[in-house]
């Protein structure tokens, strides 16, 4: 009997370690995130200078993009979580895909090779967040079900942590 208590108290804390681990797995998993995120938005001002000479209204089509930039550089100063810096990154997505959209349309930019250069590096990161998104979510799926687990068991009064947030 003292056999099966101990197996079963060896069980829990390393079911409670695991968690623990994921938890701080998943923590620097959203930082990479968060870093890539940032490279790729530190390509803001490079392709707003490349782009100058040849766009018409070129302010107004930058305008969202810059200031979707601005909200982030705030956002940098009081937020160091990846939940909530989402909403803020979906959108500056969404303006590089509408800048591209215009900028594919215009010849002599297609041309340049500045552009071109920096139209990859936005696309290459891009491409790395949607891989490192991917498995942030099945690694943060895995987690919410553990947790699920430990609050249908006693375990619950042993760790005080809870669900975390998908993006």
């Amino acid at each position: 009997m003292i056999y099966l208590i101990s197996i079963l108290i060896i069980m829990y804390l390393l079911f409670i370690i695991y968690i623990y681990l994921l938890r701080i797995k998943i923590d620097k998993f959203e930082k990479k995130i968060i870093y890539i995120f940032k490279e790729k938005n530190n390509q803001i001002p490079s392709i707003y200078e490349v782009t100058k000479s040849y766009l018409n209204k070129h302010d107004e089509i930058f305008n969202e993009l810059l200031s979707y930039k601005k909200i982030d550089i705030s956002e940098n100063n009081f937020y160091s979580n990846l939940v909530e810096k989402a909403n803020t990154y979906k959108n500056i997505h969404n303006e590089y895909d509408f800048i591209f959209k215009i900028c594919n349309k215009h010849p002599k930019l297609e041309k340049n090779y500045k552009y071109l250069y920096i139209k990859d590096v936005i696309i290459e990161k891009s491409t790395e967040l949607w891989k490192k998104l991917w498995i942030y979510k099945k690694i943060v799926s895995n987690y919410n079900h553990l947790i699920k687990i430990k609050n249908f068991t006693i375990i619950w009064l042993l760790i005080p942590i809870h669900d975390k947030e998908i993006i």
